[in-house]
């Protein structure tokens, strides 16, 4: 067979039995109801690890949950500390993104909390300055005079225990009074948001301001009341943001590693999040550093990746005559193959990776067979591979790639590739 046929259908037809057609939705759905169950989408994330994908990889292979630690070196958003903690097993979390930090304290957030809590001063006397040169093309200064006032209270004021759960709704208004469109994950400047901030100035933007946010701020504990009704567990939780996954080192063994790791063209979490990193005290320099590390702007390690489908479908990639494409290519599978080859020792049981076969101008990689035959030379054993269809998430909404300005294809498919030792 082709491997330019490795269509779904011919994923099934391979030998052993080892690829099944599943819908994960419905398969935990006796305990997961939704993907925003709980505290899951208290904050916007792109292509986020859905809930169900989680659970069912910690029920069917870490049954005996006690003491279990389970690992995801690509965290996002935080799924995998949400289930974990729910299922009662111990999580180990790394992300580029330093953001991933608040976003995890906040969803398993366990003690007592009410609107009171989350109140803010819009009249604090101080001043909090983005270190932005930006700055003033995201927001009018009208916003900015309220937006400087509030971030302020929230860095001088808001006891630490509870600055995770005010992050939340505050960085929502900040979002949303400024020249970027808060429906989609990038950072941009829509004609929609220029719009809705010449509304916003023609009205009572504060009070409006003030209403947004108190609104927010019960969806907050709406969510973290959910989370902590379905009985979480005390476990450890362990996360490092803010540090390079590519080039990390297990310092403790884990019994299954369980990740959906960047898209091979979609991958610009920072340059997403760089309005909400600002606001909350990060400083330019440090947020290029981490820039540069995504994987469509790093330099390849240098590392080889142990898969004749790699080299199969890099010729067919260098055949497009588009060298970016091409670096992209080698960047993606090289800096996985770097990860894997430090980490995969300390995993003592299994990887599960949940990542779909993406297109880059018309040809489909397999990405989860390419990561299969790298683990497979490594020692490992291929257990399963589950297909599941993508039935409501999008990655960015956009027509084309930004890492690429080529047009953005969608993945019909993800699949969960189940590694044993």
């Amino acid at each position: 067979m082709s491997t330019m046929e490795r269509t779904l259908d011919n994923y099934i037809k391979l030998p052993q039995n080892k690829y099944e057609k599943v819908s994960f939705r419905k398969l935990m759905g006796y305990v997961i109801p939704s993907t925003t169950y709980a505290t899951h989408g208290l904050y916007m994330y792109p292509a986020k690890f859905i809930p169900h994908v989680v659970r069912f990889a910690i029920e069917r292979y870490l049954p005996e949950k006690r003491d279990s630690w389970v690992f995801d070196p690509f965290a996002g958003s935080g799924t995998v500390a949400i289930e974990a903690t729910l299922a009662g097993v111990n999580y180990l979390l790394w992300d580029l993104n330093p953001i991933t930090s608040l976003f995890v304290k906040a969803s398993t957030y366990q003690e007592e909390v009410s609107v009171d809590d989350l109140e803010i001063d819009f009249e604090y006397p101080g001043e909090f300055v983005p270190k932005w040169r930006n700055l003033d093309y995201w927001h009018p200064p009208e916003f900015l005079e309220v937006l400087k006032r509030v971030w302020a209270y929230y860095h001088e004021v808001v006891p630490d225990n509870i600055k995770p759960l005010v992050a939340i709704p505050l960085l929502k208004v900040t979002r949303y009074f400024s020249y970027s469109d808060e429906k989609i994950a990038k950072l941009y400047k829509s004609k929609y948001a220029k719009k809705k901030v010449a509304e916003l100035l023609n009205g009572d933007y504060r009070k409006k301001m003030e209403e947004m946010y108190a609104k927010e701020a019960m969806r907050v504990i709406e969510k973290v009341t959910d989370f902590q009704s379905r009985g979480p567990k005390k476990v450890e939780g362990i996360v490092r943001a803010g540090v390079d996954s590519i080039e990390m080192n297990l310092e403790r063994e884990v019994h299954l590693l369980l990740t959906s790791p960047p898209y091979l063209q979609a991958q610009e979490y920072i340059r997403s999040f760089k309005l909400e990193l600002f606001w909350l005290g990060y400083s330019e320099e440090y947020i290029r550093s981490l820039s540069r590390l995504e994987i469509p702007y790093r330099k390849p390690p240098d590392e080889e990746v142990l898969s004749n489908l790699y080299w199969e479908y890099r010729e067919s990639v260098e055949g497009l005559n588009h060298p970016k494409l091409l670096q992209i290519y080698d960047c993606y599978f090289k800096s996985l193959a770097r990860f894997l080859n430090n980490v995969h020792d300390d995993v003592r049981e299994r990887m599960a990776i949940f990542v779909g076969p993406v297109k880059i101008r018309g040809i489909r990689v397999p990405i989860d067979e390419i990561l299969r035959e790298h683990l497979e030379n490594l020692g490992w054993t291929h257990e399963k591979t589950y297909i599941d269809e993508i039935v409501a998430r999008r990655l960015f909404k956009s027509r084309t790639n930004p890492a690429t300005g080529l047009p953005d294809e969608r993945t019909p498919t993800e699949h969960l590739l189940v590694m044993r030792r």
